[in-house]
């Protein structure tokens, strides 16, 4: 028997070659940085650069380190517990942010 999914929040994203995007707040203490991230429900990790890790204050190389391989090399990054929220949902998880800056963004 087929099931209908209904939900509170109707957002429309551009439609890009390059995935979905939605608007994303992470916050740290006092700290919050309003940002934009793309949805992959397949993916192992949640990743931002480093420039956002440095606007929630935290200190990116005391986090869980967490080489991050791909065809192209690795990219180095460090995990923290922050809190994640996208429309009306926030939790809290370990997010990764890049050591270095200059991470491009692909929005």
């Amino acid at each position: 028997m087929p099931t209908q999914l209904r939900f509170d929040v109707t957002f429309i994203y551009p439609d890009k070659a390059g995935g979905i995007t939605i608007p994303t707040v992470l916050s740290f203490g006092d700290k919050i940085v309003q940002t934009f991230a793309k949805v992959d429900p397949g993916a192992d990790y949640c990743v931002f650069s480093h420039e956002i890790g440095a606007k929630l204050g935290l200190d990116i190389e005391r986090g869980i380190p967490q080489p991050m391989r791909s065809l192209t090399g690795t990219l180095n990054t460090f995990g923290h517990e922050i809190t994640i929220q996208t429309f009306d949902i926030a939790f809290q998880s370990i997010i990764y942010f890049s050591k270095y800056p200059g991470l491009p963004e692909i929005y």
